[in-house]
C-alpha cells in the first residue's frame, strides 16, 4: 500500500481502471493511517481527471469511481463542515447502488460517512436515518459488533434531535444495544452501551436509573476481563461518570463523595498508586465550583461524616 500510495499521483491518468482503483484504495488506507497530506491531494487530483478517463458503464471503472467517491468523503469528514460536494456525490452513489447486493459494503461505509457529516452539520435527523440503514445491514449480515456500534450511534443521534419521539426511540434503541452486546459477550460494547444509556437516562431526569448503569459498569470492571483481573481503567471511568451525573443535577456533595469513597475503597486494595487517577476526577468538579466553594464543601462533607460516625458509636 505504501509503494502504491507514494506513486499514485503520478500513475493516475496513465494506467487503466484497475490501477486507478488500487491507487484510490491505497489513498483510503493512507487516510485511515493518518497520511492525509499525500492521500487527500492525490484523490483530489484524480477527481480532476476522472471525467475524461472513466467509462461509467465499465465494471472496473465502476469500482474505481466508487473507491474515489468514498475516499474523497473519508478525507473530507476529518475537516470542519465546508464544501458539501464530496457528500453530495456520496449520496448519489448510495442512491445508485443501495439496491444492488454486490455493493453492500460500499453503501454501508458510505452511510456511515453521511451520518458523520450530518451530525457535524447539526442534522441529527438525517444522521439517524442513515444509521438506521447501517443497523439493518449489520443485523442482516450477522455482525453483532457492527450492529451494536451502529445502535449506540443511532441512539445518540435520535437523542440529539431534541423531540419527544426521538428521545423515546433513543431509549428503545440503546436498550437493544445493551441486550445485543450482553447476548453476544461483547464486553467492551456492552460497557459502551451502558455508558450511552446512563447518559440518556440522566438527560431525561431518570437519575436513579443512570446511577444504576454506572454501578453495573463498575461491577463489570471489578469482575475483570479474560484474565479475570479487575479492569482499573473501566472502574475509574464508571466512578467519573457517576460523579458527572451528580454534578449535572447540582448535587456536588454526592459527586465528591462518590469519588472520595471509591478512592478509599480502592486504595485499600491497590495502594496509593491509584491516587492520581482519582485526583483527575475531582478537577472538573473543582473547576465547576471554584476552589473556595470546593474546599468548603469538602470540610462540610468531612464534618458530616464525623458527626455520623459519632452518632453511630454512641448508639452502639
Amino acid at each position: 500500500a505504501d509503494s502504491v500510495l507514494s506513486s499514485a499521483g503520478e500513475r493516475i491518468g496513465r494506467d487503466g481502471a484497475l490501477m486507478f482503483a488500487i491507487a484510490a484504495r491505497s489513498c483510503r488506507v493512507g487516510i485511515r493511517r493518518g497520511n492525509r497530506a499525500v492521500a487527500g491531494p492525490t484523490l483530489v487530483g484524480a477527481a480532476r481527471h476522472v471525467d475524461h478517463l472513466a467509462n461509467p458503464k465499465d465494471p472496473h471503472w465502476q469500482v474505481a469511481l466508487a473507491e474515489l467517491t468514498v475516499g474523497l468523503a473519508e478525507d473530507a469528514v476529518h475537516d470542519e463542515p465546508g464544501d458539501p460536494a464530496p457528500f453530495d456525490h456520496l449520496k448519489q452513489l448510495v442512491d445508485e447502488l443501495r439496491h444492488d447486493p454486490r455493493w453492500v459494503d460500499t453503501v454501508y461505509t458510505a452511510r456511515q460517512l453521511l451520518a458523520t457529516d450530518a451530525l457535524a452539520r447539526g442534522d441529527a435527523a438525517t444522521a439517524a436515518n442513515h444509521l438506521r440503514e447501517v443497523v439493518k445491514v449489520a443485523h442482516e449480515h450477522g455482525s453483532p459488533a457492527d450492529e451494536v456500534e451502529a445502535r449506540i450511534a443511532r441512539a445518540a443521534a435520535l437523542s440529539t434531535r431534541g423531540d419527544l419521539a426521538g428521545g423515546e426511540e433513543a431509549d428503545r434503541v440503546i436498550q437493544i444495544a445493551v441486550d445485543r452486546a450482553l447476548e453476544h459477550g461483547l464486553t467492551d460494547l456492552h460497557v459502551a452501551a451502558l455508558v450511552g444509556q446512563a447518559g440518556l437516562m440522566s438527560q431525561h431526569g431518570r437519575t436513579a436509573g443512570a446511577l444504576d448503569r454506572c454501578l453495573e459498569i463498575a461491577r463489570i470492571a471489578a469482575a475483570g476481563g479474560d484474565g479475570k483481573l479487575p479492569n482499573l481503567g473501566r472502574y475509574i471511568a464508571a466512578v467519573g461518570l457517576m460523579s458527572q451525573i451528580y454534578q449535572n443535577h447540582g448535587d456536588f456533595p454526592s459527586a465528591y463523595r462518590t469519588v472520595a469513597e471509591s478512592y478509599h475503597a480502592l486504595r485499600q486494595v491497590q495502594g496509593d498508586s491509584v491516587k492520581p487517577m482519582f485526583e483527575r476526577l475531582l478537577e472538573p468538579l473543582r473547576d465547576r465550583m471554584g476552589r473556595d466553594r470546593f474546599n468548603k464543601m469538602i470540610e462540610d462533607v468531612s464534618r458530616a461524616r464525623r458527626l455520623a460516625d459519632e452518632l453511630t458509636s454512641t448508639s452502639a
